[in-house]
This record gives structure tokens, sequence and C-alpha cells, in this order.
């Protein structure tokens, strides 16, 4: 909550922050459904993103001028950052914030969502912006009686018809694997995605494989196990400075007897004495 005022030090984790700066209250389906939250702690990144900008300013002024900085950071204060449309919507317009789910909350776009394909717990997001993109997606479809559909005739008509829109387009979406309506939707000009599972994500997501974004590493009881890679590429600076490791993180008090002996010079005899005494 930053360092002054009535919360000033007041200590939480993300969820808390982003209760209190109004990003819970932002995510999930129309009342009367609860808020969603964001299911993990979406602050912590974005604190930490906030506080790595303000740390590169602040050595910017120092280099420019001599003088260090005093950085105050607030999770909650990054998070109203993130709020800023529903804010100046309330300031300026006097409009709350009303959750809108899977659709756009401040543009006329139908159809918009998220639809069950065939499988167990699969589905697509799917979005139409323009009028082309409709078309295009009742001719994919083969319901062009959709477009004779008087309910469905502008952008309009569909926004007030979005539920009946979209139990049309589940129906149809239902008889499809998510990856193959995918390709068939994209390579019809409409934006589609699969809403990908962890496995899709890490194991079988081919834009990732070709960035090697995965790498194995030798775990003491697992054996080789792939974990994720450095996330940034450098042209000029490797992300393995002192060579690339070969082991997974250490198992607790894996290490004891190499750095007693080795670097603290301690004798086998004198370790052997510990771990019976239950110090290590």
């Amino acid at each position: 909550m930053g360092a002054f005022g009535t919360y000033g030090r007041f200590r939480a984790v993300g969820p808390i922050a982003a209760a209190l700066s109004g990003m819970s209250e932002m995510s999930g389906l129309p009342s009367p459904a609860p808020p969603a939250g964001w299911g993990y702690s979406y602050l912590d990144w974005f604190g930490a993103y906030s506080m790595a900008l303000s740390i590169l300013a602040a050595m910017y002024h120092r280099d420019l001028t001599g003088e260090g900085q005093w950085i105050d950071a607030s999770q909650t204060e990054a998070g109203i950052m993130l709020t800023q449309v529903p804010v100046l919507d309330w300031s300026a317009n006097g409009r709350s914030w009303e959750r809108t789910g899977n659709r756009a909350a401040y543009a006329e776009i139908a159809p918009q969502g998220i639809y069950r394909c065939a499988g167990d717990d699969r589905w697509i997001a799917n979005t139409c912006a323009t009028e082309a993109q409709w078309q295009a997606l009742a001719t994919a479809a083969g319901h062009g009686e959709w477009l004779a559909d008087p309910r469905f005739a502008t952008v309009t008509d569909r926004m007030a018809h979005h539920d009946a829109l979209d139990a049309a387009l589940s129906a149809w979406t239902r008889g499809f694997e998510p990856y193959e309506l995918m390709l068939k939707l994209q390579a019809a000009g409409i934006p589609a995605g699969v809403c990908q599972t962890a496995g899709d994500r890490c194991d079988n997501d081919p834009q990732l494989r070709h960035l090697g974004w995965l790498t194995e590493l030798t775990g003491t009881r697992i054996g080789r196990w792939p974990l994720a890679e450095v996330p940034v590429r450098m042209s000029r600076t490797p992300p393995y400075l002192g060579g690339r490791p070969d082991r997974a993180a250490p198992l607790y008090g894996e290490d004891n007897e190499a750095i007693l002996t080795g670097l603290l010079g301690m004798s086998a005899e004198e370790v052997a004495e510990l771990t019976e005494q239950g110090v290590l």
C-alpha cells in the first residue's frame, strides 16, 4: 500500500491489493454472478513491472543529475492504474463498472465470447469485430440463414440478441475439435484462439516449442525434468553468464557437506558430529 497515508506500511499480498484497487470486482460474468477475481497474484507481477520501471527511471535521473531517488511503491496503486478506464468513466460520466464476462465492455462487438467445442471442457474464443468478419463466420459455419435473420442484421441487432446468437454459435462449435476449428476460422479471416489448458501451453504449443521455452534439468530424485527457460532472448548478452546449468534446485540440506568441507574447511568428522547432533 506504499509507505505513507492511512494504509501506509500495511502488508498484504497480490490478491488483497487487487481487491482494494477494484480489479477483483472487474473480472467475471455479469451480475448476479459473483466476481471471479484473477485466480492468481496478478499484481505481484504488475507491481514488479511498475517497480522495475521506477528503478530504471531513477537510475536515469541519477545518471543525469547525480541525485538519488526515494521510490514509494504500492501494489494497490499499480492496480488502480489498470482500472483507469472505469475510473475515468465514473469520474466523467457517473457510470459504475459492470462486469461483462467475455464480451467487450466499451465496444459494440458481436458475436464475441468463449464457445464450447467437442471434448471434455474444451473451448474456443471467437470475436467478430467487423461486419466482414461476421459474414465470413456465417459462411464458414455454413449457416447463411444467420445473415438473413433480422435479429442479427446489424451489430446493434446482434448486441441486442447476443444470448440467442451465442446459443446458435455454440450449437455449431460443439461439433469441432478446438484446434481444428481455430485454424478453420483463422483461415477465413476470423479472430479465434483455443482456450488452452496447461498441457496445451506447456507441452503442445507449436510456437513455444519453436522458441525452445522449456529446458531439461536434472533433479536429484526426479531425474531429468522440463522447466521453463529464461523468458527473454538478448542478441548480445547471453542469459547464462556463468555457463548453462545442468542441475535443478537442490534438496533441503543436499549440499551441506560440500559447502561445509569445501568452502568452510570443516572436516568430515566435524560434519558427521553436527549431523548426529541434529544440527544439519
